[in-house]
């Protein structure tokens, strides 16, 4: 790429951190414990606002260096702490976050990159069998120790992303005809999400055991 170029990819990234700047400047006055709405509001815009700039400065690395995708992608699905495991015929994702609200023109990237990388990894090295008539189970779950106010409503939670990816590699389909999709909500020491796919026999066993 030119240098023109890259450095026009520059200012707009740092015209962004200095919109980011900005955001948690508002924060930082902003009572969040006597307008919780507008403290929400913020700090979620201003966590939108690093993951677009964070996907930015990926492109930056592509566009000059020999780095590859795949590269990155495994350093930031480390970095994320993305782990994947199958265990007792339940496959199961943990992304070390909440999955971001439904916001019309908005990008999944940050996560669902890495976390594609992060599959074709682990089938590298790993074969299990495709389910094809199952259920997929999100599990968001929220730092016990903040508000609970924090919960949200299910159909206000970004999963298409997220789920395209994983039945790319584990599902024969995410349409209706082969996949039900159950939501629950839980509180643990900090937050995370759990995407697990099991047959609709397994998940008769795992809902009783909850």
């Amino acid at each position: 790429m030119e240098r023109k170029k890259i450095l026009a990819q520059i200012a707009d990234i740092a015209g962004e951190l200095s919109l980011l700047r900005g955001m948690l400047k508002s924060i930082e006055a902003t009572d969040f414990a006597a307008h919780p709405v507008a403290y929400e509001a913020l700090t979620v815009a201003a966590a939108m606002q690093a993951e677009k700039t964070t996907c930015k400065l990926r492109h930056l690395i592509y566009a000059a260096t020999n780095i590859t995708k795949r590269e990155l992608m495994r350093a930031a699905a480390v970095i994320h702490g993305i782990d994947i495991n199958h265990d007792d015929g339940i496959f199961t994702v943990t992304l070390p976050a909440l999955l971001q609200k439904k916001k019309k023109g908005q990008s999944a990237e940050f996560i669902s990159e890495p976390l594609y990388f992060a599959l074709d990894d682990y089938f590298e090295k790993n074969s299990i069998n495709i389910f094809v008539e199952c259920v997929v189970v999100f599990e968001h779950i929220y730092d016990v120790s903040k508000p609970k106010r924090r919960v949200r409503d299910y159909d206000n939670i970004e999963v298409k992303a997220i789920l395209d990816t994983v039945s790319a590699y584990v599902m024969t389909d995410d349409g209706g005809r082969f996949c039900d999709i159950f939501h629950s909500t839980g509180y643990a020491d900090s937050d995370c999400t759990k995407i697990s796919v099991m047959s609709k026999n397994k998940f008769r066993e795992w809902v009783s055991k909850r």
